[in-house]
C-alpha cells in the first residue's frame, strides 16, 4: 500500500503543478497578467516532487531506478561489489539525513519568526515542514538499500 501512496502523492502533486503553470501559462498570454503566486506554489512543489521521486527511485532498487557509476566495481568479486553498493547507499542515507536535520532547523526558524511567503503572505513553514520528512524518508529508503545489497539483491 505504502508503494502506491508514494506514487499517488507524487502524481496528484505533479498534476497540480502542471495545471497551475498552464493556468499561469493562459492567464500571461491571454489575458496579459501572469499569476504571481504560482512560482511560489510551483518552486517548493518541485522540492517535494524531487524527494519523493528520489525515493521512489530507491524503492525499486539500483538497477536502473538512479544512474550509477559502475566502472570501478562490475570488476571485483561478488562480496566486494555488494559492499561497495552497500557503502554508496549509506553514503545516500546519510547525506539525506543532513538534510532532513538542516531541513527541520529551516522549519523551526520559520515558525520562530513567523516568516511569511511574498506572494500568497501564507507561513513559510507550510513549505518548509514536509521537507525534513521527505528527506528522512529518502534515508529510510537508501537504508533499505543498504539492506537490499548485503543480503545479495543488488549485486
Amino acid at each position: 500500500m505504502l508503494k502506491r501512496l508514494e506514487e499517488t502523492l507524487l502524481a496528484l502533486l505533479l498534476g497540480g503543478m502542471v495545471s497551475l503553470a498552464f493556468l499561469n501559462v493562459l492567464t500571461r498570454y491571454l489575458f496579459r497578467y501572469p499569476l504571481a503566486f504560482t512560482e511560489e506554489l510551483l518552486v517548493n512543489g518541485f522540492v517535494w516532487a524531487t524527494l519523493l521521486g528520489i525515493a521512489v527511485g530507491l524503492r525499486e532498487g539500483a538497477e536502473g531506478a538512479h544512474i550509477r557509476f559502475v566502472a570501478l566495481t562490475e570488476f571485483l568479486p561478488t562480496p566486494w561489489r555488494r559492499g561497495f553498493v552497500a557503502l554508496g547507499f549509506l553514503v545516500f542515507a546519510v547525506l539525506f539525513l543532513v538534510l532532513a536535520f538542516l531541513a527541520w532547523r529551516q522549519a523551526q526558524d520559520d515558525l520562530a519568526l513567523g516568516s511569511v511567503s511574498p506572494s500568497l503572505g501564507i507561513p513559510n513553514a507550510f513549505y518548509t515542514l514536509p521537507t525534513p520528512f521527505l528527506a528522512a524518508w529518502v534515508a529510510v529508503r537508501a537504508l533499505e538499500g543498504v539492506w537490499r545489497s548485503l543480503k545479495g539483491g543488488e549485486a
